[in-house]
């Protein structure tokens, strides 16, 4: 399949849908042992109907709270997470996906749906298993 082929299948179609989250109102520690847990640098924050609220990482926990030595068993997600996270629809194509990848140095992008309730999560390492280097 030629690059300009895989440019226009949509992301629903390689996107990641089985995703290991975290809810708002959980401790970072809690999330950084779900994130070793599931080996996962990254963790969506949802609500009790999975509307996405932001995104925390490793980087996230590191820079955030231990460098600034607050204590993680205190902290919760939504104290130290990326709000309002660039996101994209099931309908993307993988283009616009990396476009934006590409334009705005991500390394992930989260899929929602209309409601704004997370669906998937495209990643760069899914976009290079298709032959698509970001």
């Amino acid at each position: 399949m030629s690059r300009f082929e895989i440019s226009n299948i949509t992301v629903d179609k390689i996107m990641t849908k089985n995703l290991v989250v975290t809810s708002l109102g959980s401790s970072v520690e809690e999330a950084v042992r779900k994130m070793v847990e599931y080996d996962v640098e990254c963790l969506p924050v949802v609500d009790s109907e999975g509307v996405l609220h932001g995104l925390i990482t490793f980087r996230d926990v590191v820079t955030k709270a231990v460098l600034s030595k607050k204590d993680v068993k205190k902290l919760k997600v939504e104290d130290i997470m990326t709000r309002n996270p660039i996101t994209c629809n099931p309908r993307s194509t993988i283009l616009e996906v990396v476009k934006i990848m590409k334009n705005k140095h991500l390394r992930r992008i989260p899929i929602v749906d209309s409601n704004n309730k997370l669906v998937g999560l495209v990643t760069d390492f899914d976009l290079t298993i298709i032959g698509w280097e970001i």
